[in-house]
């Protein structure tokens, strides 16, 4: 297990219609043991910014993040090798995707005009828990790991990953190496919508899927 250089806060939503009520976020302040939770992501922005000026975090978002782009046009919409029976592209999959978009612009943008100085990371490379440091990673909560409320699903990923957060690493990523299988990253396009980076090399990034495991909780 790779060790990285401090422990991170955790951050997760669990993505729906905001105007229904359909979405709910957890905060967990690994340093302080401090849990947050709500509704609304205006909520969640001065936690977000608070926690950044002296650690890092990883933000999960519970939505397909990025698509896999085969030759094969038969195959365009088969699910990624890791994540399992429910793809992708199935339909409650394809439906939050969908109700994602604008809510990861309207969150990047917030925390890049709150802390324009943070540094993005859509992969595990390069993170290090270090202070003003953002990882975005695919959150998946399904089946029996599932809770009762939209912030319940936030939290039992959130506590799932704070577990690492402590011993200053990173969970595990389901998602499995596949031959000749590139990626259009969507977190990057809205990190680029959002101008809080300007780098297009983000739209490849294959951003990391944490599952959380009962082993672990």
């Amino acid at each position: 297990m790779f060790k990285l250089l401090a422990p991170y806060n955790v951050c997760v939503i669990d993505v729906g219609s905001p105007k229904l009520g359909n979405l709910g976020w957890c905060y967990l302040n690994t340093h302080t043991g401090q849990e947050f939770t709500g509704f609304h992501l205006d909520d969640l922005l001065p936690h977000i910014a608070q926690g950044l000026q002296y650690s890092g975090l990883i933000i999960g978002l519970e939505a397909p993040l990025f698509v896999p782009l085969r030759h094969d046009l038969m195959l365009a919409t088969k699910g990624r090798l890791g994540e399992g029976r429910r793809p992708w592209s199935a339909g409650a999959g394809a439906q939050v995707l969908a109700l994602n978009l604008p809510i990861m612009v309207y969150l990047f943008a917030a925390i890049a005009m709150r802390c324009p100085s943070v540094l993005w990371h859509l992969d595990a490379q390069g993170f290090n828990g270090g202070v003003g440091q953002v990882m975005v990673f695919e959150a998946l909560v399904s089946g029996v790991d599932k809770g009762l409320s939209h912030i319940d699903d936030a939290r039992i990923m959130a506590k799932y990953c704070c577990t690492f957060a402590q011993a200053q690493a990173l969970p595990p990523s389901i998602l499995q190496p596949e031959e000749g299988v590139s990626y259009f990253n969507l977190a990057g396009a809205a990190l680029l919508r959002a101008g809080a980076v300007i780098d297009a090399k983000v739209l490849a990034a294959i951003t990391p899927i944490y599952k959380p495991s009962s082993a672990v909780l």
